[in-house]
């Protein structure tokens, strides 16, 4: 139940599990090795969504990253959203006294017709998510990423229900900002996300600093603020190692496979599901067109919570999310 929380990938867990025994047989003596091995990882998650190396900055989780994105954004208008997001989209921003105006979807889908009714002058940051967690719904990045080019809008995405089966491609897709956890389709656990900061962006101050933020952190000056010009800085301290290489070796799969073969796999069983479901005559809350379908099918159930329990005992992993 990739929505939820995926298996970790063997892929994944040999490299976190490698990291561990060579902090086990040798300490920190490794430690520039690792150093070289991260930013490698960080060269192949750029290449994985068509960013650059000095734009990308890994974080813990999505809501992590979201934060960081907020700070930067903060001040510069209020925000647009999909009423399906999930929290991790929508808290950073309200926590910080900014104004989030909801898009109400029609049929569980958000069409570009749909935003662009509900935008208003006030608005200056579009947030929405690649897939949406409630229902399934995968958005057309590429349109909706050249609408706000043309209406002067900074795009924010937040790809954690879709980086892994979905590509993306931040450039094509015109996004200023793209966060993700690397616990659901990317296999890696918990522990890791990633942030793309257009470098646009990377000009000014950002919010947060430590010693690696530095240009040269192997002098260790505390009173020498020479920082990067890279989305790096945010990672402020010393990299969280094990997650990283999960990360990577992730990567390594995925790449090996190819995204092409994942996405037409995963839709493929989509399909197939979805046929079943409808011959049982179930209610299925998921938009059915070709360019809308993604990993995740939901129907409506009357008890869901008893439903999932039954489920379970079977072997069969599902989430309850409402109705």
């Amino acid at each position: 139940n990739p929505a939820g929380g995926s298996p970790v990938s063997k892929s994944a867990a040999g490299e976190a599990v490698r990291y561990y025994n060579e902090m086990l047989e040798n300490g920190d003596t490794c430690w520039d090795e690792w150093l070289v091995r991260t930013e490698g990882i960080r060269l192949k998650l750029a290449d994985f969504i068509h960013a650059g190396k000095d734009e990308i900055a890994f974080t813990t989780n999505t809501s992590h990253g979201m934060n960081h994105v907020v700070q930067m954004l903060k001040g510069l208008g209020n925000v647009l959203t999909m009423r399906d997001e999930f929290p991790s989209s929508t808290f950073p921003w309200l926590n910080q006294g900014i104004k989030v105006n909801f898009v109400e979807p029609e049929d569980g889908v958000y069409s570009l017709e749909t935003i662009e009714k509900a935008l208003t002058q006030d608005v200056k940051i579009l947030v929405t998510s690649y897939v949406q967690y409630k229902t399934g719904f995968r958005q057309d990045l590429q349109r909706l990423g050249a609408f706000c080019r043309e209406r002067d809008l900074i795009f924010v995405v937040n790809a954690t229900q879709a980086l892994g089966i979905f590509p993306v491609d931040v450039r094509k897709c015109h996004i200023d900002f793209l966060v993700f956890t690397g616990l659901k389709w990317l296999t890696t656990g918990y522990g890791i996300g990633g942030l793309f900061v257009n470098r646009k962006w990377l000009d000014q101050p950002l919010p947060s600093a430590g010693w690696r933020s530095a240009i040269n952190p192997g002098l260790m000056d505390n009173q020498l603020l020479d920082l990067k010009h890279e989305a790096s800085v945010l990672e402020a301290g010393s990299p969280h190692f094990p997650t990283v290489f999960a990360l990577g070796g992730a990567l390594n799969l995925f790449n090996r496979i190819g995204q092409e073969e994942i996405e037409s796999r995963v839709l493929f069983l989509t399909k197939i599901l979805r046929k079943a479901l409808e011959e049982m005559n179930l209610t299925i809350v998921s938009p059915s067109g070709d360019s809308q379908l993604s990993g995740i099918t939901v129907i409506k159930a009357e008890n869901p919570a008893v439903l999932v329990k039954a489920l379970r005992e079977k072997g069969i992993f599902v989430s309850a999310r409402g109705e």
